[in-house]
């Protein structure tokens, strides 16, 4: 019995090293860009941002909202979201079938 824990050892750690060698992604300039936008807008209290046509970063808040003016972005004007997403409402993602809360998807991709 013991022998064969040794023969499955060594036949385990042989399969292991014949993995294909992992490799590493480096971020792009795009999430270099929108996470140094994140850490400027949530010093501000929230996770919710804009970006206008001058390329101004504005956090969005309940109590109002003002333009940042020590950050200036590459980003595309939009809105934007720092953090997880977690919206209720938008379409299910291929192979799902129900939302974050459990629904049923209203369309599927």
């Amino acid at each position: 019995m013991k022998q064969l824990a040794v023969v499955l050892a060594l036949v385990a750690s042989s399969l292991a090293a014949c993995a294909p060698d992992s490799y590493y992604v480096y971020p792009s300039d795009y999430s270099n860009e929108l996470e140094y936008v994140c850490l400027h807008v949530m010093q501000r209290g929230t996770r919710r941002f804009m970006v206008n046509d001058q390329h101004a970063v504005i956090p969005l808040q309940a109590a109002g909202s003002s333009v940042l003016p020590e950050v200036q972005t590459d980003l595309a004007p939009g809105g934007y979201f720092c953090g997880a997403f977690d919206d209720r409402q938008v379409p299910c993602s291929k192979g799902k079938t129900s939302n974050l809360d459990g629904t049923t998807c209203a369309f599927a991709r």
